[in-house]
């Protein structure tokens, strides 16, 4: 066993020392909807944004636009936002870390996949992009999902207060960003049998009140503010964009161009005239339209958008030109080794814990470009799938290393 200053050492140079780096390199080069969002609401009082000519009361979920809100009535910058999605990341490096020791609890390689996956999540730089040159939502969405998955091992059906941790947190979750309720996957598969019995009906019921309620007092407000029961006001506008053949179900065309090139000259003209209802109507026609006349298309593009998800997309993503292009082929090496990786644990290995990662991160994906795709929205699942790869390594050289001394 490591002695004390071991594991200090460790904590050290796998955590800080990601989060040291990335202090160096914090400017803020955008900045994103819900910052824009928290500013109006702080100065109206009204949660709302200015969308293509009018003003949309259900834009977007609202936990990631209210911490930007409180930052702001602090008196922080944009600085402190940057340090806070820095201080995320290191947070969920040390959950994954966390995760992987307990789930190879008993395994030789327990520790060295545990603290690689931590390394290696606090030093990706696709990770960082998002951490310290841009406020978004991204990094707190990545911990977000870490923590739910996390918990899902970790929780006791056993202790009450652990399930109400469990089911708080997964409401939270659902509430900033609905698809990352599948990382509640693992603990449904684990214990989902102890959630049907009819001697917990109270406690069942609270449990899911903490699980649904949050996101169902968010669709009664949007009803009370819009007149309509909605996540988003997008919704019909994010499933158009994810049937567009040109953009690979994203927001955007190759050469960076904005996906409404794609609507005629007095589509664009009318969109700017029309409220959120009347856009999200509009859209709603437009995407049904085009799947009635080519029925094919729906099926078509998932397949696209899920070979995007976990490989690669033909172009780099929006704001990223042509200097670019070294990181977009380190990438595609990156994301087809990981594949790999994932389909051995799948076809060979199989371990538990981690095929119930897998599946989550599956399910991720398909919900996710049932809708539209971008990059982004699999990478918040980068430190799980990072875990699933190194893990495999782990297990494939202690089976060459079991067969070596055995043929020996």
């Amino acid at each position: 066993m490591p002695g004390r200053r071991g594991p200090v050492l460790l904590w050290l140079v796998v955590l800080l020392g990601p989060a040291v780096l990335k202090l160096f390199l914090l400017r803020a080069d955008q900045v994103f909807e819900t910052h824009t969002m928290a500013l109006e609401w702080i100065a109206s009082g009204e949660f709302r944004h200015y969308y293509l000519g009018s003003w949309d009361h259900a834009f977007q979920m609202p936990v990631h636009t209210a911490i930007l809100a409180i930052f702001r009535l602090a008196g922080l910058g944009l600085t402190a936002m940057l340090v806070f999605q820095v201080l995320c990341g290191t947070l969920t490096a040390l959950l994954i870390q966390r995760t992987a020791a307990n789930i190879l609890r008993g395994s030789r390689h327990a520790d060295r996949v545990a603290w690689d996956t931590a390394l290696l999540t606090g030093l990706s730089p696709f990770l960082a992009y998002y951490q310290v040159r841009m406020v978004h939502p991204f990094a707190w969405d990545m911990l977000l999902a870490t923590a739910l998955l996390h918990a899902s091992f970790t929780a006791d059906p056993a202790r009450r207060v652990s399930l109400v941790a469990l089911f708080a947190l997964a409401g939270l979750a659902v509430l900033d960003r609905p698809t990352l309720g599948v990382f509640l996957l693992p603990f449904v598969l684990r214990h989902g049998r102890s959630l049907l019995r009819w001697d917990r009906l109270a406690l069942n019921a609270l449990l899911l009140l903490l699980l649904f309620g949050p996101v169902g007092s968010w669709v009664l407000r949007n009803h009370a503010a819009t007149g309509r029961y909605q996540l988003t006001s997008v919704t019909d506008q994010m499933i158009w964009m994810g049937l567009q053949e040109e953009t690979e179900g994203s927001g955007h065309l190759a050469d960076g161009t904005d996906y409404r090139i794609l609507l005629s000259p007095p589509e664009c003209e009318r969109i700017l005239r029309m409220d959120a209802a009347e856009r999200s109507a509009f859209f709603k026609a437009k995407w049904e339209a085009e799947v009635r006349e080519e029925p094919g298309l729906w099926w078509r593009m998932l397949g696209i958008k899920l070979r995007n998800f976990w490989l690669f997309r033909s172009h780099p993503g929006l704001g990223h030109g042509a200097e670019m292009g070294w990181a977009m082929a380190v990438y595609k090496m990156y994301a087809v080794l990981l594949f790999v990786l994932l389909l051995v644990q799948v076809a060979v290995f199989r371990h538990r814990s981690l095929m119930a990662i897998f599946l989550a991160v599956a399910a991720l994906s398909l919900l996710q470009c049932a809708f539209y795709f971008e990059t982004r929205h699999r990478l918040l699942a980068e430190p799980m799938l990072l875990l699933v790869g190194i893990a495999t390594i782990a297990m494939g050289v202690e089976r060459l290393r079991r067969g070596t001394v055995a043929g020996g």
